[in-house]
């Protein structure tokens, strides 16, 4: 496969994590022993902690839209980084609306198989200032 058609890969599933609605969904391309960092201030590893805590947070949501408005991705032979700005906006099932801009990281390492797995996600919501959600390089 090429590194153009591996970068498509990724960006899909990347796409595809953001639309999912529980956690058995959300962790469809995760590895067993993925390490991740969620905006909760905690870390954890493996697939029943996520799947549990995405699904508590789901439970809370009336609706869920997740709009990806940048990407950048960088991909070797066997490790792939897809860095997202995502704009959030969520209605809780008390009527509460809430939208929010998150960085996420997800980086992948092909399997021998030929498949990507996510091995380590990172999430998080800028503090303090009015940033636009726009990535500057230099």
């Amino acid at each position: 496969m090429s590194l153009n058609n591996d970068k498509e890969i990724l960006i899909s599933m990347v796409k595809e994590m953001t639309q999912s609605s529980t956690g058995l969904q959300s962790t469809k391309h995760w590895s067993a022993d993925t390490l991740w960092y969620d905006i909760p201030p905690y870390a954890s590893r493996g697939l029943q902690p996520a799947i549990k805590m995405f699904d508590s947070v789901f439970s809370n949501f009336k609706s869920c839209e997740i709009s990806i408005l940048e990407t950048d991705t960088f991909i070797s032979n066997d490790m792939g980084i897809v860095c997202t700005i995502q704009k959030i906006d969520i209605v809780f099932t008390n009527g509460v609306s809430k939208s929010l801009i998150v960085r996420e990281t997800d980086c992948f390492k092909k399997a021998d198989n030929n498949e990507w797995k996510l091995i380590h996600q990172h999430a998080s919501a800028p503090s303090g200032g009015n940033w636009d959600g726009k990535i500057v390089t230099a």
